[in-house]
């Protein structure tokens, strides 16, 4: 059972589970298909026999057997021991009528959990047996059941007839929604609440000495180059820590010997272009950077470009760290929520206006969204949600640690272009510079002095130059810069910044200023 269990995919593991596991007679297999959906009856799936059913829901069983394992041998379970031991207990709880219909919600229209203490409480009571060394305190049902959550969303989607009914669910859900409550497109609301939330740059955040409205961040932002595909300083990282994202499944495994070093001459073979440039030609992208290359400052740019009348392609936000908190049931419900109950949107309305209208949907923050499953749930959501409105534009960001492995591939598979932010050249950390004290001084006759020592700080010290290659330390600089002259040593040059952070910092400010 184990060896077959873990090469069998698919249609293969559906048989295997239907015929090797399950193993029941065809009436029997036809009430237990029943109760496996039961909480399904509600939805279109009612409308299909137990004969089209049994064949995903065998696939969905058989995954969830192999990660069930695959968490035993996590913690050292021997193969023998789990043949000899496990098999039969295995086979006798994905049997049980109370697992199968909970493993059956999973199918449900917009099914976000699964139930993965009850399921913990039926194999404890009912079919663990002392002296097996089940690693009761650590085995992680809650991983388990999300992974195996994703997996039905991939079964569905592979399979047309589902998809097709769950997809009607959907519209149906969203028709009767609406229809309760449908306040609708209100655009000049949407685009107060927008200019409000972007506007500015959140500097007092980082210098109670500045206004909220002191800079704009129209007006301040500075287009920054960006480079196709990921960056090979991602394995440029100490062992331990290496090793630590790895286990994580935060970073990919090693590059075999001497791969590395193709990987990092095709990577820079690549031309630096502007971003906007970029994004123009490309309609599914992802932007990586490190913390505060300006990725979510690049987001926010591309709304107001909307609200400053630039483009009439509607700019839609959806921060994703928030949308895992909220636990919407698909990026429509949660903007039809909002941040602020003054311009919700009609999701019905919203559905149409997707699948007429060019759009731009941009998804900030992959990586802040730190448990894996729900990570890689996500990324399936955004890369359906692409396919669904092929109008839209789509683009993710996310810092480079963290973005690796199965959602790099994933992104890659679907279409999506993948670029690098580059650190800021000679010329953007000089229009930086200007623009800054332009902006933040106005008529100030100390302002030419004080740009000046800047830029002499930056050209006559390596140190200071080392670190004014993102806007966030650019924007640390400045700030130091209007008080004293900078310490050319990098150490307390740190140090300087640190102490700005630590007084001034607002604690009322999400905490996150990659913003910046």
């Amino acid at each position: 059972m184990l060896e077959l269990l873990a090469i069998a995919t698919g249609i293969e593991l559906g048989k295997f589970v239907l015929d090797q596991v399950l193993d029941l007679s065809k009436p029997v297999l036809e009430n237990y298909v029943q109760d496996f959906f039961k909480d399904c009856l509600d939805s279109g799936l009612a409308r299909l026999k137990a004969n089209t059913l049994k064949q995903p829901m065998a696939e969905a069983i058989g995954f969830f057997i192999q990660r069930f394992i695959k968490e035993l041998q996590f913690y050292d379970i021997p193969d023998t021991s789990i043949n000899h031991h496990y098999k039969s207990a295995l086979k006798q709880f994905v049997r049980d009528k109370a697992v199968g219909s909970i493993l059956g919600k999973a199918f449900e229209t917009g099914c976000k959990k699964i139930d993965y203490a009850q399921l913990e409480a039926i194999w404890t009571e009912q079919y663990q047996q002392p002296g097996w060394q089940f690693p009761t305190e650590d085995f992680d049902w809650r991983s388990v059941t999300k992974e195996y959550l994703i997996q039905v969303k991939s079964i569905v989607k592979a399979d047309a007839e589902l998809r097709a009914l769950l997809e009607t669910d959907l519209l149906e859900e969203l028709v009767h929604n609406t229809a309760q409550l449908s306040p609708g497109f209100d655009l000049g609301k949407y685009r107060e609440s927008l200019q409000t939330s972007y506007g500015y740059l959140k500097l007092y955040a980082l210098d109670s000495s500045y206004r909220a409205d002191s800079i704009r961040l129209w007006r301040m932002f500075i287009e920054q180059t960006v480079r196709e595909g990921l960056p090979p300083t991602r394995y440029d990282l100490p062992l331990d820590i290496k090793h630590k994202l790895q286990k994580a499944e935060y970073l990919e495994a090693d590059l075999p010997d001497g791969a590395l070093e193709i990987y990092s001459s095709e990577y820079f073979k690549q031309p630096d272009r502007k971003v906007l440039e970029v994004l123009a030609d490309t309609q599914h992208s992802v932007i990586l950077g490190d913390p505060g290359s300006g990725k979510s400052t690049l987001l926010q740019f591309l709304a107001l470009n909307w609200v400053e009348g630039k483009t009439e392609v509607l700019p839609l936000m959806i921060e994703l760290r928030e949308y895992a908190l909220a636990q919407s049931s698909n990026f429509l419900d949660f903007l039809y929520r909002g941040k602020g109950a003054d311009w919700q949107f009609d999701q019905q309305q919203l559905h149409r206006h997707l699948l007429e209208n060019p759009t731009l949907v941009m998804f900030d923050g992959l990586d802040e969204v730190f448990d894996r499953p729900t990570q890689s749930a996500i990324t399936d959501d955004i890369i359906r949600f692409a396919q669904s409105y092929p109008q839209a534009s789509v683009l993710v960001t996310s810092r480079i640690i963290g973005y690796q492995g199965y959602n790099s591939e994933r992104f890659k598979h679907s279409g999506f272009s993948q670029f690098t932010i580059q650190e800021l050249n000679d010329a953007e950390t000089h229009e930086f510079i200007d623009r800054w004290y332009d902006l933040s001084m106005g008529n100030d006759p100390d302002k030419v002095r004080l740009k000046q020592r800047l830029k002499d700080a930056i050209n006559n010290s390596k140190a200071v130059q080392n670190l004014a290659d993102s806007p966030l330390l650019l924007t640390m600089m400045a700030i130091l810069n209007r008080r004293q002259e900078l310490p050319r040593d990098r150490a307390d040059l740190y140090d300087q910044a640190s102490r700005v952070l630590l007084y001034h910092w607002d604690i009322d400010h999400k905490g996150r200023v990659d913003s910046l």
